[in-house]
């Protein structure tokens, strides 16, 4: 419903370092994710407001803006802006992110991120509601009540059969065997028991890399071995496990991609190796690079999801590996949880089938390289002591700091902007102070927020003096 103009309470300090546009910027978000200014509310006009704080109008213009860009509330021509009524976890506006409700790390609790820059973390309002809801639909009219019951181990036979002819299509993938899990998560923690009971005890993984896995890999009761990275990927020669996981195709989170010739001796290596095509269909400037799978099907368990591509909530992975360490694995998903979800493998196998997921990748391929493209540019222009690393994939960038940035001072005050992102340390198993760098995801970073934040990262990396 529509409310009624109401009073605003920001508290400002002029002489605080931060600009009094961004202390008021905070100060409004701050009402509206504390309750104060639920959707629907309108917020003083631009003239009233500049009045009541004594500031020039301007400075809220500004303010009003750069929170609209960001999706908090609706600008109209001639109207008070209005708070923007935004769900829990779904659509934001002009086609861009929500506000993210997560706390900013190393921020106050009661903080919430008013830019959400995780590097794994997709757009949730480019999911394909429409096409999601009508393929359900479908699904529910036509599937028999017999596939109602508990399924195959290995999951729903008709997204086996899809998954199979899509990862051979568009990855050139060997169609082995495939078990069908939820999400990359389980993937990796099923593999991990196969190969404990088989009686591995290592892992190793690329330094840095996702630490997420880490604790996969050691719940699954298996120790995790760093292994160093450079600019042409894993260090092969380096390895010393019983198996290794990879990302070989955009490295995350240095964006390298693994050489030709670390390839030929990673599969001469001999081990199992755990390859983690996690975000292969965004490859903006060339062609992605074809899988380790395919070239040694025998020791290759290949991991993929519909995380980055759709969305998280799914919970849909998979694996392709040899025939039987992927039945071992089947066993363990069966002991676990007896099976998957079949009604959603369905929809999403339909998904597959009619064309809808390769339409939704070329569109969101096109948005999040305008993103990146935009993002990179606005960097090069406010930070020219610092770089942008790696190719042009995925999700995010690396962005390498100049030496003697204090990375973690960097990302607190970050933070204390209600800017969630995270630095290259935390992915580290061994520490290198002295290579600060931050990993910046662009997926949910709206375009007109995308010069903002740039400034608000530069006067930070201005302020910030070397340790």
């Amino acid at each position: 419903m529509n409310r009624a103009t109401l009073e605003l309470f920001a508290p400002l300090d002029r002489r605080a370092p931060e600009p009094l546009r961004t202390q008021l910027e905070d100060a409004i978000c701050a009402a509206i994710t504390g309750g104060g200014a639920p959707p629907g509310t309108r917020l003083p006009a631009s003239r009233t407001l500049a009045e009541t704080l004594h500031i020039s109008r301007g400075v809220v213009s500004e303010a009003y803006a750069q929170i609209a860009a960001e999706g908090w509330i609706e600008i109209r021509r001639g109207s008070a802006p209005v708070v923007r009524a935004v769900p829990a976890a779904g659509v934001g506006p002009y086609g861009g992110p929500q506000p993210s409700t997560a706390m900013v790390e190393g921020s106050d609790p009661s903080a919430i991120a008013r830019l959400d820059l995780t590097a794994t973390a997709p757009d949730l309002s480019a999911f394909p509601r429409r096409a999601w809801s009508a393929a359900l639909r479908k699904v529910l009219a036509e599937m028999p009540d017999a596939a109602l019951d508990y399924g195959d181990p290995r999951g729903d036979d008709q997204l086996r059969a899809e998954l199979a002819a899509y990862l051979v299509r568009v990855r050139g993938v060997v169609a082995a065997e495939l078990v069908v899990t939820s999400g990359y998560t389980q993937a990796l923690w099923l593999t991990c028991r196969a190969l404990r009971a088989r009686g591995a005890v290592t892992v190793a993984v690329e330094d840095p890399s996702l630490d997420d896995s880490w604790a996969t890999i050691r719940s699954a009761g298996l120790e995790v071995v760093g292994v160093p990275i450079d600019e042409h990927g894993l260090c092969v020669d380096a390895l010393d496990a019983d198996a290794v996981l990879v990302t070989p195709a955009h490295q995350f989170p240095t964006g390298a991609v693994l050489a030709p010739e670390r390839r030929r001796a990673l599969l001469a290596w001999g081990g199992i190796v755990i390859e983690d095509d996690y975000d292969s269909e965004y490859r903006y400037d060339r062609a992605p690079v074809g899988t380790l799978q395919r070239l040694a099907p025998d020791r290759v368990v290949y991991l993929g999801t519909t995380s980055k591509t759709l969305a998280p909530a799914l919970r849909l992975g998979w694996l392709v590996g040899p025939p039987d360490l992927a039945g071992e694995i089947a066993s363990e998903r069966w002991a676990v949880d007896s099976g998957g979800p079949a009604i959603l493998a369905r929809a999403y196998a339909r998904l597959l089938a009619t064309g809808e997921v390769d339409r939704h990748l070329r569109r969101t391929r096109r948005e999040y390289r305008e993103r990146r493209d935009r993002l990179v540019a606005a960097l090069q222009t406010r930070l020219p002591d610092a770089r942008v690393t790696g190719v042009a994939a995925g999700l995010h960038l690396l962005l390498r700091l100049p030496s003697g940035t204090d990375e973690a001072t960097v990302v607190a005050r970050l933070a204390q902007r209600r800017i969630r992102i995270r630095g290259l340390a935390g992915y580290r198993l061994t520490p290198r102070p002295q290579e600060p760098a931050l990993v910046i995801g662009y997926g949910r970073l709206p375009l007109p927020a995308i010069d903002a934040f740039a400034d608000q990262l530069a006067g930070v990396l201005g302020a910030v003096p070397a340790p």
